[in-house]
């Protein structure tokens, strides 16, 4: 029985991934480092320390982890100045329908605790979630099932009454091995992602309704 959806934020409720990849992108040029268009899309649902990790390694970086998120995040900063930073169409009105079906919704993130608070203070809906669950608190990153497994103990309702909602091949891999049914959400304009091991896949939220998510839980 559906009892609780578990949103993923960047790629589902922010519209974030595009600028991280380009101000990631414009920090490995500064360095003289020119990567493939895809080389990114592993990183899509992991932590900054998990992602940078595997950068510093592959090119031998001469920076720390720290370091290396300071920067991209002062590009960012740069870019939401000049153009805003927008949730993805249809996604504020999705949680509040869920929301009024009073269902249970929480936020799991890759991104630190702040960046979460930041988007759901930017947004306007924080009164809707009753957990927020980073995977920075976390020892293991998506694709491990923790940052899920927490948010369904945050919520006091058991996995196999938790739906997903996530865009990246870890946050959906992470879900299901958490027990989780999940939809994944292919951003028809960003990413190239694995969404096979979703329970379905929908390129638009309008696609998604409460009705639809409880048909889910129960084939």
């Amino acid at each position: 029985m559906l009892k609780a959806i578990i949103f993923d934020m960047d790629g589902v409720i922010a519209d974030t991934e595009p600028g991280y990849k380009i101000a990631t992108d414009e920090f490995l040029r500064e360095q003289g480092i020119i990567t493939a268009d895809d080389y990114q899309d592993q990183f899509i649902g992991i932590t900054n320390e998990a992602m940078w990790t595997t950068i510093i390694n592959d090119f031998q970086l001469p920076f720390t982890i720290d370091e290396c998120v300071d920067a991209i995040n002062q590009k960012r900063a740069l870019m939401e100045k000049e153009n805003g930073l927008h949730p993805l169409p249809n996604i504020l009105g999705l949680i509040r329908r869920f929301h009024d079906a009073n269902l249970h919704l929480a936020i799991a993130s890759s991104s630190p605790m702040s960046e979460i608070d930041r988007i759901v203070d930017l947004f306007a809906i924080r009164q809707y979630f009753s957990a927020f669950i980073t995977g920075t608190e976390c020892e293991n990153s998506k694709p491990d099932p923790e940052v899920f497994f927490r948010a369904a103990k945050a919520l006091q309702v058991k996995p196999e009454e938790c739906l997903v909602i996530e865009d990246s091949n870890n946050g959906l891999l992470a879900a299901k091995r958490a027990g989780m049914k999940a939809i994944g959400f292919a951003n028809p304009l960003f990413g190239n992602q694995d969404l096979s091991t979703a329970t379905i896949v929908v390129s638009s939220f309008t696609d998604v309704t409460t009705e639809m998510c409880y048909q889910l839980m129960q084939d």
